[in-house]
């Protein structure tokens, strides 16, 4: 299925600019707002079915639904002015716009504001919808809603021109199709979005079930898009959140994908699409009291997703069916999940809610969430068993760095430690020092209350003597060695990304020793060391 975009001419670059500028003054300056008026009709189409030859849907006609159903429940349409056009061809839909027209030319006459609202989610191509194998061309489309007596119109539309990206919509290249801003007719309104550039693919998301401009489209006109929290969501907010959160979305893919907006409306304020205040009875409100990104399935993690949104400001609410939903909240260092049931016409506040707190190093371990590493560093501070006979334990300090990985956490540190030995032969005094570079891998067991790892580390060592002055002069020694251990550790994360960490474990050191009498070296040999060590301090995930 080929594309239905619309490009507002002139320099894509100098009007994408523009359109941005339009819309920030917009959402900065208060304004009144203008609703809906009440003689609104709603035309939604959705076909999966395009040309023989093109790859058919999946989502196309869900799309169409769930629009439909927001507007229904939370816009001015009310269900007698309501078509919705599923899986039909050009003759029904033309024959159900030239008859909503004429119904509004009598109520035009009345001097009675009206408006018309036309959503398509499908194939197309440059010069027409694909309707289950028939053609709406664009030029009569675009005559039928530009020549509506409608006081307000409205055109959306989610197709695109061709794509291997996902699954997109449409198979076969096409010349673009642009809707100029010199072909527009001024009117006392005519706002025009579609999703997409005329260059670009609107892609189909299995996992939101929907397309993701029309996902996102959805989720602002529930509230999502409701930046100044007066309740209400406009037509410029709804783009706006649509624009961003597409762009978002699709930078997860090979393509990205820009939604286009061309907007002439007379007169003062913004056209009001949404309000949060008057719902109808089947649908509750979710209270959002943190600023952020949230995940909404139905009834459980696994369930499908409802809502995918962003936030960009506290106590944001948004509107759903009546249900129980799994919430899901991405924060710097953790999700948070809830489990909300909304009741018709109830509101819940999610922070009244308990919740279950899962770090993104366990989500990043369980192959799940959105990032596909989390870095730590870690300071510890322990002891290590005797190297040299006589020695004893010695005190050390660790400084680490760990990455978690989906399938192990590997992680590199560097120790440091030291201490004294007071020889047998004729006192002899000396201080032995160590630094150490070791490579760690280890595997995670998350539990409910805190974390356990197990692994193996390899280090490589520098270890250096320093004899006191007394009767005889014995001269440094350096040597470099090896050690192999086995790493056991517990970890609990306290806020923020902060934890304590405590390991331990058996270590193997391979080094050449030698034995000092009367200041000579004697017995020099390779040989290894076996012994322990153990640690504690802090870990900050980051």
């Amino acid at each position: 299925m080929n594309p239905a975009v619309y490009n507002v001419g002139r320099s894509a670059r100098f009007g994408c600019w523009l359109r941005l500028l339009t819309l920030m003054v917009g959402l900065l300056i208060p304004s009144s707002g203008w609703a809906l008026p009440d003689e609104s009709w709603l035309v939604v189409i959705g076909n999966n079915r395009g040309d023989a030859d093109e790859v058919q849907l999946l989502y196309g006609e869900r799309d169409a639904r769930e629009f439909a159903e927001v507007l229904r429940t939370q816009g001015n349409i009310a269900s007698d002015r309501l078509r919705i056009l599923i899986d039909e061809n050009a003759e029904t839909v033309r024959r159900t716009l030239v008859g909503i027209n004429a119904g509004l030319r009598a109520r035009a006459a009345d001097g009675k504001q009206t408006a018309l609202l036309v959503f398509y989610s499908g194939h197309a191509d440059a010069d027409a919808l694909h309707l289950r194998g028939t053609r709406l061309p664009i030029e009569e489309l675009r005559g039928l809603i530009s020549g509506s007596p409608a006081t307000m119109r409205i055109l959306v539309v989610d197709a695109c021109r061709s794509g291997s990206v996902t699954r997109v919509k449409g198979v076969r290249a096409a010349p673009e199709f642009a809707i100029r801003l010199e072909d527009r007719v001024e009117a006392e309104g005519t706002a025009m979005i579609s999703s997409s550039t005329a260059g670009e693919s609107s892609q189909e998301s299995d996992r939101l079930r929907a397309s993701f401009f029309s996902h996102h489209l959805v989720n602002a006109l529930r509230g999502a898009a409701d930046r100044n929290g007066d309740g209400r969501v406009t037509l410029s907010e709804a783009y706006a959140y649509s624009y961003s959160e597409t762009l978002r979305s699709s930078g997860q893919t090979l393509s990205l994908q820009h939604p286009t907006y061309a907007y002439d409306v007379k007169g003062s304020g913004d056209l009001v699409l949404t309000t949060l205040g008057t719902i109808e009875h089947n649908v509750g409100r979710l209270r959002l009291s943190t600023a952020g990104t949230y995940l909404v399935t139905e009834e459980k993690e696994s369930g499908a997703v409802v809502a995918e949104l962003t936030t960009t400001r506290d106590q944001a609410v948004i509107a759903l069916p009546r249900g129980k939903y799994f919430v899901q909240r991405r924060g710097s260092h953790e999700y948070r999940e809830y489990q909300a049931t909304l009741l018709p016409g109830q509101q819940v506040d999610l922070e009244s809610l308990p919740y279950r707190s899962v770090r993104y190093d366990q989500l990043v371990r369980k192959r799940g969430g959105a990032r596909a590493s989390v870095h730590g560093m870690n300071l510890l501070l322990g002891a290590r068993g005797e190297i040299l006979s006589g020695e004893g334990a010695t005190p050390q300090l660790t400084l680490g760095y760990s990455a978690d990985l989906p399938w192990l956490t590997v992680g590199t540190r560097v120790r440091g430690t030291t201490g004294s030995l007071l020889s047998v032969d004729g006192g002899l005094l000396s201080r032995h020092y160590e630094l150490g570079l070791a490579l760690l891998l280890q595997r995670y067991v998350d539990l409910p209350w805190c974390s356990l790892a197990f692994g193996v580390s390899i280090e490589g060592t520098w270890y250096a003597q320093r004899f006191a002055p007394g009767l005889r002069q014995v001269d440094a020694r350096n040597v470099f060695g090896i050690g192999f251990s086995a790493l056991f550790a517990l970890e609990r994360q306290l806020v923020r990304g902060l934890g304590v960490r405590l390991e331990g474990g058996p270590i193997a050191s391979l080094a050449r020793h030698a034995k000092i009498v009367s200041g000579q070296e004697l017995d020099a040999e390779t040989r290894s060391v076996f012994t322990w060590w153990l640690a504690g301090g802090a870990i900050w995930r980051f």
